[in-house]
């Protein structure tokens, strides 16, 4: 899988960075996990506060946008982030 940034955008009043990016891969779709660690991995943060809203796979491509929330502090991401995003993001089911 290939992770390429297009769009980091700083959000002080929720103290988060809006991140886009593209993915580029072979087979199936990547895991909102398998994303989660490579986002986390370029940027530079640790895996618990990134967190993936949307892996939208482009039609007959091997390419998905993606759009993820990284946040300054974990505490601060379990109040901001929907439950039933947390809830994918960790695996558990919705």
């Amino acid at each position: 899988m290939e992770l390429t940034v297009l769009e980091r955008r700083r959000n002080p009043l929720l103290r988060r960075e809006e991140v886009r990016a593209l993915i580029s891969f072979e087979g199936g779709t990547p895991t909102r996990r398998e994303v989660r660690e490579a986002l986390a991995k370029a940027l530079g943060k640790d895996v618990s506060v990134v967190f993936v809203r949307r892996i939208l796979t482009e039609y007959g491509t091997r390419r998905a946008r993606v759009l993820a929330m990284v946040y300054e502090n974990r505490e601060y991401a379990l109040k901001i982030e929907p439950e039933h995003v947390i809830r994918k993001n960790e695996g558990q089911a919705s």
